[in-house]
């Protein structure tokens, strides 16, 4: 995010009212649209013009995405980075992840499929080569 630390910057200004004013300004690679306040935190949301295609950051207080039929993400890899906890909720199930543990609460049956499921139970350390391996069955 490009860092503009002065509420007096130059670009095209819109007063919007009640303390804020928005501000469009060019970038070497793009353009950040920042509504300020003077007692609130910044909005920006910027885009940077890159070879792989536009990039496009939003910092804000808090983000809130409502949709009254779906919200499709399509990507080659989903990275979300939570410092405190991570929570999915989708109907009957609950999963949420906090630091030093996991909750999972469903209202129907819980079904964990792996080569290796591990339960309270750390991982045994793989046996030598030389040692003779016991015949799967």
């Amino acid at each position: 995010m490009v860092a503009f630390d002065s509420f007096e910057l130059p670009g095209h200004r819109l007063t919007l009212g009640r303390g804020w004013v928005a501000r469009l300004h060019p970038t070497d690679r793009g353009a950040l649209l920042r509504m300020q306040n003077p007692r609130q935190p910044a909005i920006d949301v910027e885009i940077v013009l890159t070879a792989a295609g536009p990039v496009v950051r939003a910092t804000a207080a808090a983000l809130e995405i409502t949709a009254t039929a779906e919200i499709v993400a399509r990507c080659e890899r989903f990275q979300v980075d939570a410092r405190e906890s991570f929570s999915v909720q989708a109907g009957a199930l609950a999963n949420t992840a906090r630091t030093g543990g996991v909750a999972i609460r469903a209202n129907d049956d819980v079904a964990v499929n792996g080569e290796q499921v591990l339960l309270n139970c750390e991982r045994d350390p793989p046996l030598p080569s030389w040692l003779p391996q016991r015949e799967a069955g």
